[in-house]
């Protein structure tokens, strides 16, 4: 299975740009949503009544999609630093390795989510 995103010559940097400039809106406004939520949280005593307070839709949409829009901008970024100031012999090892490491954060948080769900 070849994946044109490793191929350098095939690396579309408009796609790129389009996704970086939705995943910074999204997150521009999501930032003080975010803090108005963090002081608006009343005080918990344990990490239990936290997750109960933010495993609704309401919260928990939110969170997440800002949470996978960071993994795209990060991607993005990072892959366009590789691409420019890697060597070419280079790029495609370095490109693997970054996609690995974000597929495993994706993996570890959906695990997480999973395991706060499961104890509530």
């Amino acid at each position: 299975m070849k994946l044109n995103v490793l191929k350098p010559n095939a690396l579309s940097g408009r796609r790129a740009h389009i996704w970086q400039r939705i995943s910074a809106l999204y997150l521009l406004f999501f930032t003080p949503y975010l803090a108005w939520l963090t002081l608006k949280l009343p005080n918990f005593n344990n990490l239990y009544e936290l997750t109960q307070y933010l495993i609704p839709p309401f919260y928990l949409l939110p969170i997440l999609t800002a949470f996978c829009l960071v993994v795209i901008h990060s991607w993005i970024g990072l892959r366009d630093i590789l691409i420019d100031y890697t060597p070419r012999t280079r790029t495609r090892f370095w490109l693997l390795s970054l996609q690995w490491l974000l597929a495993l954060a994706v993996l570890n948080v959906i695990w997480l989510c999973l395991r706060l769900t499961d104890t509530l």
